[in-house]
């Protein structure tokens, strides 16, 4: 509802002039809107400026690793006339490149960069393996050891992530993967030197299991909440 400025009688919002007093009523446009300030969108700098920087670093890293490489291809071939030793050292660079590119962050997936640093390790050990002319133990100790670990690896953060595991329970988790990662390890060690002897391979993981069940109990029950939640805190559990 509109009123008149003269005599302050009520008209429609289209009544033009005041149909008391006659007086001309400006047209006043209600369909603008209010234009309103705004605060300004907040943005973080800092992961950008961090990101560039460790984008120099690791360029910076693999111009120097790329220089080493071609010295040590260059030496040893000067003094032997055959690449022997710098295949070794070079694969080793390259594979250490090949995992500092997964520190730097440039894959986020945790599956990737599980997936990828076993293919890394697999592909590095097959080389060394391969460079004396013969693979001796790289399919029956390295190739189940490395494949192993990744699986055991990849089943850890599922069910760490789908269960919603927090606290202690991510390191009980985490003491449950080391033990089988470490009952694998040791069966194919066992049988790479000569023939499994079950009953001592159960006995040695027996007593493997045994200190990290005691561990578990103690934590879950004796040790004080005060200390819990104090870990807690400084671990970001």
């Amino acid at each position: 509802m509109a009123y008149c400025p003269k005599c302050g009688v009520s008209v429609e919002q289209d009544d033009r002039p005041c149909p008391l007093c006659n007086f001309h009523i400006p047209k006043v446009n209600s369909d603008k809107k209010v234009e309103t300030r705004k605060f300004p969108k907040a943005s973080n700098p800092y992961p950008a400026h961090f990101r560039r920087v460790l984008n120099r670093i690791f360029i910076f890293i693999s111009l120097l690793m790329f220089v080493a490489i071609s010295l040590m291809f260059y030496i040893n071939y000067e003094l032997e006339g055959a690449f022997t030793w710098s295949r070794y050292s070079n694969l080793s660079v390259l594979a250490g490149w090949g995992i500092l590119y997964f520190s730097f962050g440039y894959i986020q997936n945790y599956f990737n960069v599980i997936i990828g640093i076993a293919v890394i390790s697999l592909v590095y050990l097959y080389g060394l393996d391969s460079f004396n002319g013969e693979l001796e133990w790289f399919f029956p100790l390295a190739f189940p050891i490395v494949v192993g670990t990744a699986f055991i690896g990849l089943c850890y953060y599922s069910l760490v992530r789908s269960l919603s595991v927090r606290g202690f329970n991510i390191i009980g988790f985490f003491f449950i993967a080391v033990v089988l990662l470490s009952m694998w390890i040791n069966f194919f060690i066992s049988s790479h030197g000569g023939e499994v002897n079950i009953l001592r391979w159960l006995i040695v993981t027996g007593l493997q299991v045994i200190p990290v069940l005691l561990i578990m109990v103690y934590i879950k029950y004796g040790l004080p909440e005060r200390i819990k939640r104090k870990i807690e805190r400084k671990f970001h559990l």
